[in-house]
């Protein structure tokens, strides 16, 4: 398995994986909203975004991996992916907003964000417009 930058011929697949695993597709095709993937010969095996706001930090968006290949460490290779190229672009912190997936994400290094220290325009995302922030637990990852 591998992780490589999604291309616009992505896309549709990644809409696609994220609606049939209940996640936010609202913005994905704007510029502030990167995917890496992960393929095999038969399709998509996984996806993870991330939408930019300002220079410093970013929203974590999407990270979902088809049924087929979950439990392989995916995931986190898609994560581990995303981080190396934003810490590459300056991004010094990451933020996500989850309804089941805290403790994977605390695994990964990410703790419990403060709603009040969270930018305002960060929670304006797609990622958040269909769910109530009030169900969410927020995380972030200084990196």
């Amino acid at each position: 398995m591998s992780a490589r930058h999604a291309t616009t011929a992505d896309l549709p697949d990644v809409e696609a994986l994220l609606g049939s695993c209940s996640l936010p597709v609202g913005g994905i095709r704007s510029e502030a909203v990167q995917f890496h993937v992960s393929r095999d010969k038969t399709g998509l095996l996984g996806c993870a975004g991330i939408e930019v706001f300002g220079d410093r930090i970013g929203l974590l968006r999407g990270v979902a991996v088809e049924q087929r290949a979950r439990r392989s460490g995916l995931a986190a290779l898609l994560v581990s992916a995303l981080v190396a190229d934003v810490r590459l672009r300056g991004i010094d912190t990451l933020v996500a907003g989850t309804k089941a997936a805290a403790g994977y994400f605390s695994r990964l290094g990410f703790t419990l964000a403060d709603r009040a220290a969270i930018p305002p325009a960060l929670l304006t995302s797609h990622e958040f417009a269909h769910t109530h922030i009030a169900e969410m637990t927020l995380l972030k990852a200084e990196l």
